[in-house]
């Protein structure tokens, strides 16, 4: 999969539009059918997104965590088989476009024979667009548009705003569900304060992506991937009530193993949450409770073999 910035010319294609904070499973469905159409047709499958997130430029102040950096959802478009990864750079301008000036643009530059959106896409100034518009549209301009019904599991919409909710509560489980894959965080290995490898648990504090959303803080077990690697886990997300840092942190302690990770990248893929971030009286409490966080883990993965 290639990723295209801004492109200016692409082959005619088909082409599917949205946001894709998360690639849940209700963004999945518009990527199957995509997929679906690209099969049957011979043509390129090219996803359109915008970067930032229109939230960003329009009011910063509401602006949402994300789910998945640019870099993540691309992972996960790959396995989907799109073939081109294409990025609108979003900003006021694109914004107080009328919305027959973003369905030309798209007809110039995309040439697409089919465009797949969701019920809920909007676009143009004051989001006045949407997909019955670009139905119309494209019926005097060469192409066919598929409009993707919402998607529902438990009673409610897959939607990136309630998997936020759900990481805020710690429900790993029910977040992993809705996604359809692991929340992940990658980022590289920072020298730390080496506060864990004095009790014996020496961790790696990993980089935390700017306007990533985050987790319930606390404890959970994770997969870590380092170098093509993969090892289980015990990751802490806080502030360390104990040993106050001032700042959130993200560390990750390799269960039974000695690794050199400073300066390298790791992905994390988190599985379960183990308990709520506590404040203990002493550090040999602390000591105590990561021993028992980590043997916890340690059963969970011995759990899932």
């Amino acid at each position: 999969m290639q990723i295209l910035r801004d492109p200016q010319q692409t082959e005619s294609c088909v082409l599917v539009l949205g946001m894709f904070d998360g690639v849940h499973r209700g963004h999945q469905a518009l990527l199957m059918a995509g997929v679906e159409l690209a099969e049957a047709t011979g043509l390129l499958l090219n996803v359109l997104t915008f970067e930032p997130h229109p939230m960003q430029v329009l009011r910063p102040e509401k602006a949402p965590p994300l789910l998945t950096t640019l870099t993540e959802r691309a992972r996960i478009m790959a396995d989907f088989g799109v073939d081109n990864l294409c990025i609108q750079p979003f900003d006021r301008q694109i914004a107080s476009q009328e919305p027959e000036t973003f369905m030309a643009n798209l007809v110039r530059v995309y040439q697409p024979q089919q465009v797949v959106c969701g019920f809920n896409f909007t676009f143009g100034s004051r989001g006045a667009g949407n997909g019955d518009m670009l139905r119309a549209y494209g019926q005097s301009h060469g192409f066919d548009v598929t409009i993707v019904p919402e998607v529902i599991i438990g009673g409610e919409t897959v939607s990136s705003t309630r998997i936020r909710g759900l990481l805020q509560q710690g429900n790993i489980h029910e977040a992993t569900r809705l996604m359809g894959h692991s929340y992940t965080l990658s980022g590289r290995v920072m020298n730390g304060k080496h506060i864990g490898r004095t009790m014996g648990y020496p961790t790696a504090n990993v980089d935390i992506p700017n306007g990533k959303a985050l987790p319930a803080f606390g404890v959970y077990a994770c997969w870590m991937e380092v170098e093509h690697s993969i090892y289980p886990a015990v990751v802490n997300v806080g502030r360390h009530p104990t040993l106050p840092e001032g700042s959130v942190t993200v560390e990750a302690y390799a269960l039974d193993e000695c690794l050199s990770l400073y300066g390298k990248k790791v992905r994390l893929s988190f599985l379960s949450y183990l308990r709520a971030e506590k404040r203990f009286a002493s550090v040999d409490e602390l000591k105590a409770q990561i021993t028992r966080d980590a043997q916890e883990a340690r059963e969970y993965f011995e759990g899932m073999r």
